[in-house]
């Protein structure tokens, strides 16, 4: 069975019969709630298409994205390394599909298994590279650097050129006014870089949207890289 996210294709094909056996499928849509502040890890959850966004949580009830979790990442994995409970909340962006596996049996098989614990652990560090340069990219980066950036990014994560998302909640990710994501959306197309209607963006054109892309896309490929993707390539 392939199961479509890299790190538990990973551990499939190093632990076959622990994962088959394991592994429980699950789909969502958007605004599903994955993990939510303060509750208790009960699984680690591997998105194998779609994509989930880890989020801060505004008294005002807004929301601005802190890091993205698709098939390359895990959701829950700090469970392994003493994480208690959720410290964002992370709601499916983009509807999909993934597997999860009860948190006390990745926590048996990591304790059992140190390339196990260090695919995990690379994982945190991920996310944490993202929340980070997530909040230099907010403060330095202008408006259209930023949406270019992100449409890039959330296409890396859950593996397809066709977003299925509102102005609203791009917006709210970005943490700018739904006037800004039409205006700038609409100058990407203008230029032919991407499709644009409500409620669906399409990459026509990545290399091209890239030089449009602040230098975040790129830095966030390389620390990637850098941790792990070597170890779960052939996996892909």
């Amino acid at each position: 069975m392939h199961y479509y996210n890299h790190i538990l294709s990973y551990l499939h094909r190093r632990f076959p019969d622990f994962v088959g056996q394991r592994a429980r499928q699950l789909s969502f849509v958007h605004g599903d709630i994955i993990g939510e502040t303060g509750r208790p890890f009960e699984h680690v959850f591997f998105p194998s298409s779609g994509m989930i966004s880890r989020v801060v949580d505004l008294r005002d009830g807004g929301r601005v994205e802190a890091a993205m979790v698709g098939r390359r990442n895990a959701i829950g994995a700090s469970v392994v390394f003493g994480g208690r409970t959720h410290l964002n909340t992370s709601f499916a962006q983009l509807p999909g599909s993934g597997w999860s596996l009860k948190a006390a049996d990745v926590i048996e098989l990591a304790n059992r298994e140190i390339e196990v614990r260090n695919i995990l652990y690379d994982n945190e560090q991920f996310l944490l590279a993202q929340a980070q340069q997530t909040a230099a990219c907010n403060a330095r980066h202008v408006i259209p650097q930023r949406l270019a950036t992100w449409i890039l990014r959330a296409s890396d994560a859950s593996g397809g050129d066709e977003l299925t998302l509102t102005q609203e909640y791009l917006a709210q990710m970005l943490g700018v006014q739904r006037a800004s994501v039409s205006m700038f959306a609409g100058a990407l197309q203008d230029k032919g870089l991407i499709f644009y209607r409500r409620g669906r963006v399409k990459v026509l054109d990545r290399n091209g949207l890239e030089h449009q892309a602040c230098e975040c896309q790129a830095a966030l490929r390389h620390q990637h890289a850098r941790l792990f993707e070597a170890d779960v390539s052939q996996t892909a």
